[in-house]
């Protein structure tokens, strides 16, 4: 498996001198302000993925210097507040977690190795990744109140060159070959009838192709919808058809060149069908038109996000060695709760069978929110994630500032050897409060609950211990046993007539699993409820001690003691 080790970007969109992102394989979690750099990253890996289906000068536009005069360069993407004389760049580290090989892939006016055919590592990547922001979301419904949903450009841009047909991408190999011109003379005539006739023959082929992927993409989008947005539930479903197709004379009109395609998303159509469940028709199935004008944006969101991972899933993902899922806060127009269920998908936190297939992805999640970005951290583990803080000051022209976002345990650990010891304590009562609120609500259901006290978290989490033990201890030996031979097992039941081989093997079992189980509770079982207790204590002594004026010192001993246990009750309660 291929992972990313290390992005480098310099002097491109909002970033200025080389900016170093040391990954090293892992997720990534990113807060920052508006403005502050988010959606550079977002688009740095975009381009250079792309860049490995693009020639030399389609990508060394992104880097030219800016003329006004010249349009050629008004594509670039280098820095404006940069001298035009700096250096600009994207360079990634693959790394191999198996062999732990390493290459370099760079992007600039003047190097590019992505899209070299000899190594097509970044092309596998860019055709297995997928980048997902809020206003590719919002185009799935940006239509006005009078037309129906368009989603052909959606498609075209934002899906099609992600798909693959053999060893291209759609829009490569299926789309753009045969409509690029029909079929003409040496004097640019129109060829005879009979081959215009194989032709249509063959445009009809290509169209009756993408009417068959649309349908995939519509059940996979429609079981994704049912299963992980209403718990199994009939509530809404979607069908795509490709309403307004390629035509002999469309395609005559040479509807790829550049300055076509407005007028290309006007003649062709991908229409967004969406019915909403009603037990109180026959049909039980009502048709909504004009979607964009009669659902909240709430609902437009769930479906435009159905119909990514739809497409998503007709991919041959599963024997790709090196793929990438990037969310740049496209989850900004759903309230908490629905947030939150998309990212349970993603992270698959209840290991459902049917999400697996988000697993071989390496993640990067983008917010502004740092509520949200909060909820996400406290339900990722830092063993498995990278966390980034960006910061920019919106009145000066100057660089996004960045660094890694460190846990409430890695600041007080800070703190506590910077002698800060007030901050440590805060920061451990900080750290206990995650380590709880992800053990009592593992798959992140209960973050619209009332306000619990670190106190009454604890107090749970014990109650929750110790009826875990006993439904444990009951499920192995309080069921279908006959009381009477169980009590045998206090005497010498090896030389009791009554029992027969059968019996007194049962008996043997029985002793030796209560055995282990006392063993197994005493070693190490208990050790959980210890903790608990212990924690108990700290918050006390300690950390209530810290965030309140108290005559207690802080004894430095007690919080090295105190960060002991955090780290133990961590390892404990939520990796055990």
């Amino acid at each position: 498996m291929k992972k990313i080790k290390e992005i480098k970007i310099q002097n491109f969109k909002a970033f200025q001198q080389e900016q170093i992102f040391p990954i090293n394989g892992k997720h990534v979690l990113v807060y920052g302000n508006n403005g502050s750099g988010k959606s550079s990253l977002f688009w740095a890996l975009y381009t250079l993925l792309q860049s490995s289906i693009k020639d030399d000068d389609g990508v060394q536009k992104y880097f030219k210097k800016y003329v006004a005069s010249n349009k050629a360069t008004h594509q670039t993407l280098k820095n404006v507040f940069m001298d035009e004389n700096e250096d600009s760049f994207i360079k990634l580290t693959s790394i191999d977690t198996d062999t732990k090989h390493e290459e370099i892939f760079t992007i600039s006016h003047d190097l590019i190795n992505t899209n070299d055919d000899a190594n097509t590592l970044i092309q596998e990547l860019n055709l297995a990744s997928d980048f997902i922001n809020y206003k590719l979301l919002h185009n799935f419904y940006r239509a006005s109140h009078k037309q129906e949903v368009n989603l052909w450009p959606v498609f075209e841009r934002d899906i099609f060159p992600f798909l693959t047909e053999g060893t291209q991408n759609w829009l490569d190999d299926i789309i753009k070959a045969p409509t690029l011109d029909v079929p003409r003379t040496p004097t640019d005539a129109v060829v005879s009838r009979k081959r215009k006739e194989n032709y249509i023959d063959e445009v009809n082929t290509l169209n009756n192709k993408i009417q068959t992927l649309l349908n995939d993409i519509s059940g996979h989008a429609n079981k994704f919808l049912k299963d992980h947005f209403f718990e199994g539930k009939d509530v809404i479903k979607v069908a795509l058809s490709f309403d307004k197709k390629f035509k002999f004379d469309l395609i005559k009109n040479k509807i790829w060149r550049d300055n076509m395609q407005g007028w290309r998303h006007d003649q062709l159509h991908i229409k967004l069908g969406v019915e909403i469940y009603d037990e109180t028709i026959p049909e039980k199935w009502r048709a909504i038109e004009r979607v964009q004008s009669f659902l909240n944006e709430a609902q437009l969101t769930r479906i435009a996000i159905g119909v990514r991972i739809g497409a998503l899933r007709t991919r041959p993902l599963a024997s790709a060695r090196f793929k990438i899922l990037v969310l740049d806060d496209m989850l900004i127009s759903l309230d908490l709760s629905n947030r939150m269920d998309v990212v349970r998908i993603i992270l698959n936190k209840e290991e459902k069978e049917d999400l697996k297939f988000f697993d071989g992805f390496q993640k990067f999640i983008l917010t502004h929110d740092k509520g949200f970005f909060n909820l996400i951290r406290r339900n990722t583990d830092e063993e498995e994630w990278v966390y980034f803080n960006f910061n920019k000051d919106e009145k000066d022209s100057s660089a996004p500032k960045i660094k890694e976002d460190k846990t409430p345990l890695q600041k007080a650990i800070k703190n506590f050897e910077e002698d800060e010891f007030d901050a440590c304590g805060n920061e451990l009562r900080k750290e206990a409060e995650a380590i709880l609120t992800e053990y009592l609500d593992p798959d992140m259901k209960k973050l619209n609950g009332d306000f619990e006290t670190l106190s009454s978290k604890l107090e749970k989490a014990f109650n929750q211990l110790t009826s875990q033990r006993h439904q444990k201890f009951t499920q192995r030996f309080l069921l279908d046993l006959d009381l009477a031979k169980l009590k045998k097992i206090k005497a010498d039941y090896s030389a009791d007539g009554t029992l027969t081989a059968e019996e007194k093997a049962n008996l043997d079992s029985i002793k030796t699993r209560l055995f282990d189980f006392l063993i197994e509770f005493n070693e190490k079982k208990n050790r959980k409820e210890l903790l608990i207790t212990e924690t108990k204590d700290i918050l006390d002594r300690i950390m209530n001690a810290a965030s309140h004026h108290s005559e207690n010192p802080l004894h430095r001993e007690e919080l090295k003691n105190a960060i002991a246990k955090m780290i133990e009750l961590k390892e404990h309660l939520n990796h055990d």
